[in-house]
């Protein structure tokens, strides 16, 4: 497995698994036509993080030397998001100095909103951040095929797709949105803080493995 392929698919995991992103779908999902409004916003997300890789590969892909100066400087980035990212776990993991609401207030507006409203949801709740760390790899990797960058989209649109699906095959699925959506509101803190450690903490390691293995070359 290449360098490229495994961060890809470690950037789609980071992605697919957001909280927010997740949270917000279920939301969406929970409000009348909530079906049509999933879909909406599964595309909606879809489109906004391909666009990103896409542009990416397009203007940078395979442009700057790993072993180079700024691809070490790219490497070291992604060693910060990664350590950035056990911080906010770590974070996390410690008792609210107050008590949070039933819903973010971010996400109180949310579940009623038209199919536009759905789609401009997706596009602000979208997580932007693997895309972006999928981008520094793809300017160091001269690989960045059409199946490398498929990768990402797999576990990055993926997985929301998953939760869409399995909420809708059947009555009981659809009546047992509401359940979902609150376990996990109720839950949100203690998810978010293991996505942002195990991320964090896989993102960390490659980005070193990759560094060290640039000043060998």
């Amino acid at each position: 497995m290449s360098d490229l392929v495994r961060t890809l698919i470690v950037c789609g995991l980071l992605s697919g698994t957001q909280p927010l992103t997740l949270m917000a779908l279920l939301l969406v999902k929970n409000g009348e036509r909530g079906t049509r409004n999933g879909w909406v916003f599964v595309i909606g997300g879809f489109a906004v993080q391909t666009a990103v890789l896409l542009t990416a590969s397009a203007i940078v892909g395979g442009s700057v030397d790993s072993a180079s100066t700024p691809g070490r400087a790219f490497l070291i980035v992604r060693i910060a998001v990664g350590l950035a990212l056990i911080a906010v776990g770590l974070v996390l993991r410690r008792p609210p100095t107050k008590p949070a609401p039933e819903v973010p207030t971010v996400l109180r507006r949310i579940e009623n909103v038209s199919w536009f409203g759905a789609f401009v949801t997706a596009v602000v709740m979208v997580d932007y951040q693997g895309p972006a760390l999928a981008s520094l790899a793809i300017a160091t990797a001269d690989d960045a095929g059409v199946g490398a960058l498929a990768l990402f989209t797999l576990f990055a649109s993926g997985i929301p797709v998953g939760v869409h699906i399995a909420t809708m095959r059947s009555d009981v699925a659809r009546g047992r949105v509401e359940s979902v959506t609150n376990w996990v509101m109720a839950h949100r803190r203690v998810l978010a803080s293991w996505i942002a450690l195990s991320s964090g903490a896989i993102i960390f390691l490659i980005g070193a493995v990759d560094l060290v293995s640039s000043r060998r070359g």
